[in-house]
């Protein structure tokens, strides 16, 4: 990509209200300042995000600065973070938004990590995006064991329901003193049989209770209160079913009286698009057409018995692509396909010897900071044994030696949130290369055991094998899009010695 401009901004964040007053955002931005100043970018505007995470593209400064890029007046060149993580979270959300700068001629730039338009620069920021996903699922997995825990004990995890509160920060709920009389009236009210949703949430209204929002009550809330079993206090989540360790409103005799019926009463029909007996079904289409092909069983009976037979098939009226293959050999030959595009042993090889050259020599000097500020925080905690011996000594007043105490305290904790941002540094490269390429090594196989397994990983590794729908003409597949590591190997082809040498990696 030529990019003329030479103007950039500077994108900054952290991912909570606590961090914002330490020294992380102006750690961020003075690495992207640096960079700018090193690559001769003019920088135009600093972007500051206050404590919003990254998990979605909803965030306010972060809205504002692609607006900013996407105004042609701007003539902005450049995308300067800090950080992959500090731009998505995901990798969906990454790939979408790239594609909004790159039809608007903008580069992304991390101050710290080597991407750019060389097939290894895109093939790392890749890398990092994936490994950024990975991270925040990570710290997902783990409050979500916390959270589970506390279910687990009969802790409610949510926001407090409509006639609940919570008494104090992090404790469990009770019943409202207010609001808990309307629940208990609601439920007794409906259990009568006299009342629709609807007239209730009248009858409720006109009585003096109002929604958290102060509005009035509306029949679906009426209908939420009906069905949520923490009335009679029962938490029903994931794959718990337990008595809360909390007041319940009513009785669960009163709650199970209150379900009786209610199918009747509201009935919604679900139906999903997705297939696991048909895993290719919606993700390939016709290249005459561009009709998805999608998956049915025909039940024959055949001497008093009933005989599935299932297919892959689109039946557009006037496409000469259109016919019925069956499962078995279509998704034969979509593993035949794997196959061909999967790189070689020599190419993860080379891949490997390059990326983590590069990994190494671009992250020396970080690695080298890092060392510093683990030397400061040695000396500061030394001097906070000084200040408790101090005081000790009679050296200090209790208010002297707690203000001493919280100072100290306020710069090991700055300290610490700059070993923290550089974690994904110090990570071993050559082991996360290892374990990316025992799925891309083997991607037929891997493929096979998912779709035995686990069907929505089979279809996020589906996504990362190809970002865009699979075309398949009847008689072979193929793809004008294939994720990065597998177009790199496709487009090195017979002349992968390419990858040795790569020109202005880093920048």
């Amino acid at each position: 990509m030529d990019l003329v401009q030479k103007n950039g901004i500077i994108y900054c964040r952290v991912s909570s209200a606590e961090q914002v007053d330490n020294t992380s955002l102006e750690s961020q931005e003075k690495y992207c300042k640096q960079y700018a100043e090193r690559e001769g970018v003019n920088i135009l505007k600093v972007f500051i995000e206050r404590g919003e995470s990254a998990k979605t593209a909803d965030r306010t400064e972060f809205t504002k600065a692609i607006n900013f890029c996407s105004n042609k007046s701007n003539k902005v060149g450049f995308f300067i973070v800090y950080k992959i993580d500090r731009f998505a979270r995901n990798q969906t959300d990454h790939v979408a938004i790239q594609t909004i700068l790159k039809k608007a001629g903008i580069a992304l730039r991390s101050a710290t990590e080597p991407i750019n338009e060389t097939p290894i620069g895109r093939v790392m920021e890749g890398m990092l995006s994936v490994f950024a996903e990975f991270d925040n699922n990570v710290r997902t997995e783990r409050s979500k064991g916390g959270m589970y825990e506390n279910l687990k004990k009969g802790i409610w995890q949510w926001q407090a329901p409509l006639g609940y509160y919570r008494p104090y920060k992090a404790s469990n709920i009770a019943p409202e003193a207010t609001t808990a009389p309307f629940i208990s009236m609601i439920f007794e009210e409906y259990a009568k049989g006299t009342y629709t949703y609807l007239s209730l949430a009248n009858y409720i209204t006109e009585r003096g209770l109002r929604a958290k929002n102060g509005k009035p009550i509306r029949m679906q809330l009426i209908e939420k209160v009906l069905k949520n079993p923490l009335y009679c206090g029962r938490i029903k989540t994931w794959d718990l079913d337990i008595k809360g360790d909390f007041e319940s409103i009513i009785s669960e005799e009163l709650f199970e009286q209150c379900q009786k019926g209610y199918k009747s009463n509201y009935v919604k029909m679900n139906r999903s698009v997705n297939n696991p007996d048909f895993p290719l079904r919606r993700v390939c289409v016709c290249p005459e057409c561009q009709t998805s092909l999608t998956g049915s069983t025909t039940t024959k009976t055949k001497r008093g018995k009933k005989l599935e037979y299932p297919y892959y098939h689109h039946h557009k009226r006037g496409c000469i692509k259109a016919k019925s293959i069956p499962k078995e050999s279509f998704e034969q030959l979509f593993v035949e396909y794997l196959n061909e595009i999967t790189p070689s042993g020599k190419y993860e090889k080379m891949f490997k010897a390059i990326v983590i050259d590069i990994w190494h020599s671009n992250y020396k000097k970080l690695n080298e900071n890092n060392v510093r500020v683990r030397a400061e925080l040695e000396n500061l905690e030394r001097e906070r044994l000084k200040v408790f011996e101090l005081h000790r000594a009679g050296k200090y007043s209790d208010d002297e030696f707690l203000e001493q105490k919280q100072i100290i305290n306020n710069k090991v904790y700055q300290k610490q949130r700059l070993i923290e941002d550089s974690h994904m540094e110090e990570f071993n490269m050559e082991e996360a290369l290892s374990h990316c390429f025992s799925f891309v090594r083997e991607t037929s196989k891997t493929w096979l055991r998912l779709k035995k397994q686990n069907y929505s990983r089979l279809m996020r590794f589906q996504k990362k094998i190809f970002p865009e729908k699979i075309t398949f003409d009847g008689e072979k597949f193929g793809t004008s899009e294939l994720g990065l590591v597998y177009k790199l190997n496709q487009e090195n082809g017979s002349n992968k010695s390419q990858l040795v040498t790569p020109q202005r990696i880093e920048l």
